[in-house]
């Protein structure tokens, strides 16, 4: 098992138990929270759905799917559409190119697909205006310190996902790694580089662009990563950089003390019953990560065996 499963908690002698008003852990005797876990496993190229209470093992497989494009499943995420039903957002590429795409869940048919001329490392679609945003960090290799990265906007012409084109130019952002759309403040949030910030979507004229929202913004983060609502408070976001987790209070855009301050953390997550869920990478191993996947509350790590797993989201629509 990875010696590092569980999150080192910032106070000395804790054990993923956060300074108060941030992450709390449930009682140990609870039974564990009952969800749905999706997988990108680098090593297959594929995409899973267990039950988190059960071993990860292909008799317990409730869904999977094989992207469009080649290179590592690098974001996946359900969402619902007026249009199509419910949908997954996928993107997979390597450090030359990348693909987006978009599948019906009930059927996985393949709605639309577009390539994007970088690493695509997360995609996102806006509620109402049905604008999908990809972002990806600069071509080439270099990992963490390579340069550039952008975001790549698609807008549609009509309510299904078939239907959507190019939104003008690719919008230059470094390291882009991050989505998030938040329907509460109707903005498109983006971490990447040192930065958190938030984007209006403005449509006019059977167009579609990102315009920044200034005053949401951040510039303190090495390497920001993973982006991802908390589930127990909308009030505020979660972001994982190379050092660690915090909370972003969203109101006053003021950044927690790290939450954990394991590093290489590549997907985290707090499920609405209070258990946490994270992916990550040890030290001389993958970069991608390991075979498991974490939950701090019930001490329990799932192993997907020969698998690789980048990141594990909540099967869930829901933005908040």
């Amino acid at each position: 098992m990875d010696r590092r499963s569980l999150l080192k908690g910032v106070v000395a002698g804790a054990v993923a138990a956060p300074a108060a008003g941030l992450l709390t852990a449930g009682p140990a005797s609870a039974a564990p929270a009952q969800f749905n876990v999706l997988i990108g496993d680098v090593t297959s190229g594929r995409i899973f759905l267990f039950d988190r209470n059960k071993p990860f093992t292909d008799a317990n497989i409730k869904w999977s799917l094989n992207p469009a494009g080649s290179g590592h499943p690098m974001e996946h995420r359900f969402r619902d559409t007026n249009g199509d039903g419910r949908i997954l957002l996928a993107v997979t590429g390597t450090p030359t190119s990348g693909t987006a795409s978009i599948y019906r869940r009930s059927d996985k048919a393949k709605l639309w697909q577009a390539n994007v001329p970088n690493y695509p490392h997360a995609i996102e679609r806006a509620r109402g205006t049905g604008v999908v945003v990809v972002a990806g960090r600069s071509h080439g290799s270099g990992g963490g310190t390579a340069t550039g990265g952008s975001l790549h906007v698609f807008r549609p012409t009509n309510s299904h996902s078939s239907s959507l084109v190019r939104a003008g130019d690719p919008i230059p952002f470094h390291q882009a790694h991050g989505l998030l759309w938040d329907p509460q403040l109707e903005r498109m949030w983006v971490a990447g580089g040192k930065r958190l910030t938030a984007y209006r979507i403005v449509t006019t004229g059977g167009t579609a662009r990102l315009v920044e929202d200034t005053d949401r913004r951040l510039d303190t983060f090495t390497r920001a990563h993973d982006l991802q609502p908390d589930y127990q408070n909308p009030g505020r976001l979660l972001v994982t950089d190379t050092y660690g987790v915090y909370a972003v209070d969203k109101a006053s855009m003021s950044e927690s003390a790290p939450l954990h301050s394991r590093r290489l953390v590549k997907s985290y997550v707090h499920h609405s019953s209070g258990e946490q869920m994270w992916t990550g990478a040890v030290e001389g191993g993958n970069a991608f990560g390991t075979k498991y996947v974490h939950f701090n509350v019930s001490g329990v790590a799932r192993a997907r065996n020969g698998a690789i797993v980048y990141k594990a989201r909540l099967d869930t629509p829901n933005y908040l």
